[in-house]
């Protein structure tokens, strides 16, 4: 990998599964894709990437099935997940905290939105890893 952060995108409609694909390659995060829920938990497994945006209306395995899969398995129990939902649905039902995300963008998608969500969870993941690096990102020695 080049350093990149690594977003797992789970997006059951490919339009928007290969928009988000190409806005976040042009924010310079590398991404894997899947339209499917039983692949996204076996690829969270295999990559551990930084981050998953997973969609809310997924058929083969829900996203909260995909969710109990990935937060009772050791290797991907701390990964950040953002729900992907339609407005309407964000709108209707504010539970998407209580259901094991740790964040919720809406479709229509604003990408100015998208890019602040992401961005605090990639900032926090890196003042986990990298505490005492300065604002510069050269290591404090002490």
């Amino acid at each position: 990998m080049n350093g990149q952060p690594l977003i797992l995108v789970v997006e059951q409609n490919l339009h928007d599964l290969e928009l988000l694909n190409s806005h976040l390659g042009i924010l310079n995060f590398s991404c894997i894709c899947t339209k499917q829920g039983v692949r996204a938990v076996m690829l969270a497994q295999t990559h551990q990437p930084d981050l998953i945006m997973l969609d809310m209306m997924l058929s083969n395995l829900s996203a909260k099935q995909v969710i109990d899969h990935l937060k009772h398995d050791s290797k991907t129990a701390t990964i950040p997940i953002i729900a992907v939902t339609p407005l309407t649905t964000a709108q209707d039902d504010d539970s998407t905290m209580l259901t094991g995300f740790d964040d919720c963008i809406t479709k229509p998608f604003d990408f100015n939105q998208l890019e602040v969500v992401i961005n605090r969870h990639i900032s926090q993941l890196n003042s986990l890893h990298f505490p005492c690096w300065n604002r510069f990102g050269i290591p404090n020695i002490r």
